[in-house]
């Protein structure tokens, strides 16, 4: 089936004009009949699902690493803020890539505001604040059965899931969002 460049502009929710570019270049299929672009509907129809796509990877939140959380722990020492730091190592003898991300306070914010007694808070940030996420490029056996691990120790972490808002999985997911992010 074919359609006009002014039905194909409609379906694809671009201009004429981007229309009659993509059949010169041949991003979909068509031909010129009388003067004017016929354009194939399957053609079409793929190039918009590659559009769309492009869209929904575009759409991904991006975690700011450069997020701080600033918390008052010790009454009488005033507050503390606390940054993300992202290192980046190559291990010598094995050559694996490994990725440390401390300071992780701020990039669970969400979960950690949940938290309404403020003591119960000042104990989240201070055990999380020495918690860290390693994310490796390669696969281990011997961690598959850690809780603090996911994809045989491609993913983990140091936090023990000690506070009920704040859990290991939260703490891996965060994580996966990260190798995501910090691979791309």
């Amino acid at each position: 089936m074919t359609i006009t460049t002014a039905e194909a502009a409609t379906q694809a929710d671009v201009t004429v004009a981007t229309i009659r570019t993509w059949c010169r270049r041949d991003v979909i299929a068509a031909v010129k009949q009388a003067g004017r672009w016929v354009i194939d509907t399957a053609s079409l129809a793929r190039r918009i699902a590659i559009g769309a796509m492009r869209v929904r990877k575009q759409a991904t939140l991006m975690i700011d690493l450069d997020a701080t959380y600033t918390i008052t722990l010790i009454a009488d020492q005033g507050p503390v803020t606390i940054t993300p730091k992202v290192k980046r190592r190559t291990v010598r003898r094995t050559g694996q890539d490994i990725i440390t991300v401390t300071g992780i306070v701020p990039l669970l914010a969400d979960r950690i505001d949940t938290i309404t007694d403020p003591g119960n808070r000042a104990h989240a940030v201070t055990v999380l604040q020495s918690a860290s996420i390693v994310i490796a490029d390669t696969y281990d056996a011997d961690w598959d059965r850690e809780a603090g691990a996911r994809h045989g120790g491609q993913l983990r972490t140091t936090y023990r899931g000690e506070i009920p808002q704040v859990t290991i999985d939260h703490v891996l997911d965060l994580a996966e969002q990260l190798r995501t992010q910090l691979s791309s």
